[in-house]
């Protein structure tokens, strides 16, 4: 089934997505080659590579990759196939070497992806045999703050136009020390079943789900400050990016960060804009998604537990990738300020397992939501009777945020405009009738 055969209610009345977007192989495989190539696609945290040599392999949709920073200290995202047959280069998930070197025929890549050696390369091939053609091949590289990206399309526009405005936002989160950031604890990866988009609209700005899926975890107290009285707005960005962030409700003029040590709290401030500071501060949650499958969560420390750990303030970045239109792979990391005390990121740490581990009460939550729909979503009657809908709070009422800042800002805690942005994007990419 193409996407073209599945019409997508978009009108005045009325947001419908067929279930078979979260369902059908036809569909995942456009995906593949239509949203996913024409991307910058997160692969991972300069921290994990710190040395020459080092290495973590991750995939760029079905993509096998390879992270790895060469002997002249630059980062490098390679294809995991070697250019002689296609043979996976590298097996191991993290490592250090100086040079890959394939076991089928031992053909032999530097980190920096040129080939090397080829055995009996000049005997067999021949004298003009040119070896600087048969490198590894190479994905456009770039980072924000110490986060990396990567992209084959050669034509898509740089990685700093491509986040625009969102920058604004992640930098309140990624910016506040002059030292820059750390992943210390690397990467936590699993699978789980359920489309990858019902994460990413999820992730982009769903406050409606929160009082009812997890309400155990209100119940039990985990949420801490944030249960309190909070006001809150989602945002809109081009290229398909969205967040949603909330702060204490107050008059206070004074710029507090809960969850940062108060002796940082000058430093936060200069190191933002005005316009960054007053958006950040008193903030009890902020999540989001940069197009398509990035997302972050940050939030202040979770109360309920009596345990003498310093409050600290949490923020993990997601990666999922679509496996299949049924399996997800998603990896996550722990990006801290990279000077804060170790006590500081350990605290940070346990509040992100409570929350957001595999295990954790949200995720546990809302993977089961997943799991669930995955069972119906494939059902005939089900597709051609119940599409997903994305009505909620259609008609906004006027609202002024704390802050001036970019992007079309939403005065709406709960809504789901975000929703309804991150899926005309990613229909406009699939080339869909709506």
């Amino acid at each position: 089934m193409s996407p073209r055969e599945l019409t997508v209610s978009v009108d005045d009345d009325r947001f419908d997505v067929p279930r078979a977007y979260f369902a059908d192989a036809d569909v995942w495989r456009r995906e593949l080659e239509a949203v996913f190539r024409h991307a910058w696609l997160l692969i991972g945290h300069e921290s994990e590579v710190p040395a020459p040599g080092d290495y973590v392999t991750r995939r760029m949709g079905l993509d096998e990759v390879v992270l790895v920073r060469s002997e002249a200290g630059e980062l490098h995202v390679l294809l995991n196939s070697c250019t002689h047959r296609g043979t996976l280069l590298c097996k191991a998930d993290v490592g250090n070497t100086s040079h890959f070197r394939c076991g089928y025929h031992g053909w032999t890549f530097g980190n920096d992806g040129t080939l090397r050696g080829v055995p009996r390369g000049r005997e067999l091939y021949g004298k003009d045999f040119d070896k600087s053609q048969l490198g590894l091949r190479a994905a456009r590289v770039d980072s924000f703050h110490g986060l990396v990206f990567a992209t084959f399309d050669q034509e898509l526009c740089s990685l700093p136009d491509y986040l625009g405005p969102m920058a604004f936002y992640l930098e309140c989160i990624l910016g506040v020390s002059p030292a820059g950031t750390d992943a210390p604890y690397g990467s936590f990866r699993f699978t789980h079943l359920g489309n990858w988009k019902l994460e990413a609209d999820n992730l982009a700005g769903d406050g409606y789900h929160l009082r009812h899926a997890h309400r155990a975890g209100f119940e039990m107290g985990l949420m801490g400050a944030q249960a309190g009285s909070v006001e809150g707005v989602c945002v809109q960005f081009e290229h398909g990016h969205a967040l949603r962030a909330q702060r204490t409700a107050t008059d206070a003029e004074e710029q507090a960060f809960p969850g940062y040590p108060e002796d940082r709290w000058p430093e936060i401030a200069t190191q933002l804009s005005p316009e960054q500071a007053r958006m950040f501060a008193h903030s009890t949650v902020m999540h989001g998604l940069v197009f398509p499958n990035m997302a972050f969560v940050h939030t202040p420390r979770a109360g309920g537990f009596d345990d003498g750990e310093v409050d600290a303030a949490m923020m993990q970045v997601r990666l999922f990738n679509p496996l299949g239109p049924d399996e997800t792979e998603e990896l996550n990391w722990l990006v801290t300020p990279r000077d804060y005390p170790e006590d500081w990121k350990l605290s940070a740490f346990k509040t992100m397992q409570r929350q957001h581990g595999a295990t954790a009460f949200f995720e546990s939550d809302d993977l089961e939501n997943f799991r669930r729909m995955l069972q119906v979503n494939g059902g005939r009657e089900t597709n051609r009777l119940v599409p997903a809908n994305f009505d909620l709070a259609r008609d906004v009422a006027p609202f002024t945020p704390w802050f001036d800042g970019p992007g079309n800002v939403v005065g709406a805690d709960v809504s789901e405009v975000n929703q309804r942005w991150f899926y005309r994007h990613y229909l406009e990419m699939m080339g869909a009738d709506a």
